[in-house]
């Protein structure tokens, strides 16, 4: 396998050109997906990242996802947490490694200079696989998020990254924002 070259690029100073090989990557990994018709999914309005997080394979974008860094609340404690969000890897490269290798990436990256406690994501049951091999574990069946200054539900499997020696707190999860 060749190794990929990882790129963490604050959101703000992406360029158009490469913000156009990120939705073009976003419409090949998401386009047509179940989501998509369901209406739980297709109202909400998914948050600004503050990284994107590339991995490029001789110059080709072949895999990503982006990280916003919010407060949020589980359970009565607010937490400090990195959010994974839009995962994606180009179909002629998956089951090769490379969406793990920027997985493991991302950990440091949330851990070393993002300096949170916790990561959390949200999957299709299909995939949780994927992020269990990657030392993420389940956390819920369902999470609130603010949208139109109302408290929505998304029922979904979330999952959380321990990136400290800290418990995650007992309780609801409430993003206090939108959702990544």
């Amino acid at each position: 396998m060749t190794d990929i070259q990882v790129q963490f690029i604050p959101h703000a100073e992406l360029t158009p050109e490469l913000q156009g090989e990120i939705d073009a990557l976003d419409h090949i990994a998401f386009a047509g997906d179940e989501g998509d018709d369901d209406p739980e999914f297709s109202s909400i309005q998914w948050t600004t990242p503050d990284w994107m997080v590339l991995g490029f394979l001789n110059e080709e974008l072949v895999t990503q996802l982006f990280l916003p860094k919010r407060e949020i609340k589980v359970g009565a404690e607010m937490v400090w947490a990195a959010g994974v969000g839009g995962v994606a890897t180009r179909p002629k490269y998956q089951h090769k490694g490379y969406g793990s290798a920027l997985l493991a990436a991302t950990a440091s990256f949330m851990q070393d200079e993002m300096r949170v406690p916790f990561g959390l994501l949200i999957c299709a049951d299909e995939t949780r696989p994927f992020y269990e091999c990657a030392h993420w574990r389940f956390a819920a069946d369902a999470l609130y998020f603010w949208q139109e200054n109302q408290r929505r539900i998304l029922t979904t499997c979330v999952m959380i990254l321990t990136l400290e020696d800290r418990a995650w707190p007992a309780g609801e999860i409430d993003l206090c924002g939108a959702p990544w």
